[in-house]
């Protein structure tokens, strides 16, 4: 009688497991979403002199590309998901000093709200040839 009641719990678990494994999304890689907009990673900066945004390109929560006044691409993965990049109408800096660093915020706002998201990290990208 114990035994069925450990198979009836086994089987529970694995049907539990199953229907966990089939919510889970299956995102792309982020070079892979990078190479859907025509790019491609580069090397990771510790700073960016010229931060004035001319062009910026949501890709999900914790990842942005924007352009700068030299034609530089730059690739920010942000610390935690920030879900106002998906309506923002502008993007700005928030740095520390003169130039932007992982220890800066972006800002994503709209009509309706500003919100702060503290940047990780920082790489250049380049366009896809």
């Amino acid at each position: 009688m114990n035994l069925q009641y450990i198979k009836i719990g086994l089987a529970q678990i694995l049907a539990v497991s199953l229907i966990g494994c089939a919510l889970v999304k299956d995102e792309p890689a982020l070079d892979e979403r990078l190479a859907e907009y025509g790019y491609r990673p580069g090397e990771s900066v510790e700073a960016v002199d010229d931060y004035q945004v001319t062009d910026w390109q949501y890709l999900d929560d914790r990842h942005l590309i924007f352009s700068n006044n030299n034609a530089e691409h730059y690739l920010l993965s942000l610390r935690k998901n920030c879900t106002a990049l998906r309506s923002a109408e502008q993007l700005a800096f928030k740095p520390i000093s003169d130039a932007l660093t992982r220890i800066d915020d972006v800002i994503a706002s709209n009509s309706e709200a500003l919100s702060r998201c503290a940047i990780e990290t920082i790489s250049m990208v380049y366009p896809s040839e």
